[in-house]
């Protein structure tokens, strides 16, 4: 069963507020790459142990498209003690794995 963008926005978001990575995990291809606004990219084991770290945050969704292979639009991070920021997401997958994802963004004012 396909996801839709929202619950697998949800799921990033409850891994963040927990530090349980495991529902994304089983959502992300083995070799899933993550890219962040300055283009550095991050591995899947990477990704997860910092999202499984805690003390961050997203939400206020806005999906602009999804279909079976991308899903883009934005959302909000917070990571303690620093501000906000509002970013751009795009992801690809395939067969129903998560396979890219990239962020763009910045400090919201």
């Amino acid at each position: 069963m396909t996801l839709s963008a929202i619950e697998k926005l949800n799921k990033w978001e409850k891994a963040f507020s927990t530090g349980n990575t495991s529902e994304v995990e089983e959502m992300l291809a083995e070799d899933y790459v993550f890219e962040n606004t300055d283009g550095n990219h991050e591995t899947k084991n990477e990704v997860l142990s910092w999202v499984s770290e805690g003390g961050q945050s997203i939400g206020d969704f806005k999906v602009y498209h999804e279909d079976e292979s991308i899903i883009c639009g934005r959302h909000s991070y917070k990571q303690d003690g620093e501000p906000e920021w509002e970013v751009m997401f795009f992801a690809r997958f395939e067969n129903n794995k998560c396979k890219f994802w990239k962020v763009h963004g910045g400090v919201t004012n």
